[in-house]
């Protein structure tokens, strides 16, 4: 049986990395998949220490990183056009399009683009 395969969003890692069970519930048993942008995000507040970054880093390395392309580049672009996402957001949508993954996030502001993507809410 394959594992269901989700593109996870950066909220959700940080709560899981947290501690927040319902996070860690959301990924277990599932194929993480993360944008570039979210390995961006999880790495680059200044207060983490090097200790917070190895646990970052061990949590990333059970997913499955996708970096950009022109194709996720084009509808990045398109969505913070016609849907007015923020960019590393549109990035993200545009990362769980072009692999035709579900999107799982904590953040409301994907409701702009529930009719084109499959949104699971943590």
């Amino acid at each position: 049986m394959t594992a269901e395969r989700l593109l996870v969003d950066t909220n959700v890692l940080v709560y899981h990395l947290g501690g927040r069970s319902d996070a860690t519930r959301a990924v277990q048993g599932v194929e993480v998949h993360i944008s570039f942008i979210t390995e961006i995000e999880l790495q680059s507040k200044a207060s983490l220490t090097e200790r917070d970054l190895n646990m970052i880093r061990a949590a990333m390395a059970n997913g499955r990183i996708s970096d950009i392309n022109p194709a996720i580049k084009q509808l990045a672009v398109d969505l913070r056009r016609t849907r007015g996402l923020k960019l590393a957001d549109a990035v993200i949508a545009a990362t769980a399009l072009h692999l035709d993954l579900p999107l799982l996030t904590a953040d409301d502001g994907f409701s702009r683009v529930k009719d084109i993507l499959d949104i699971r809410s943590l």
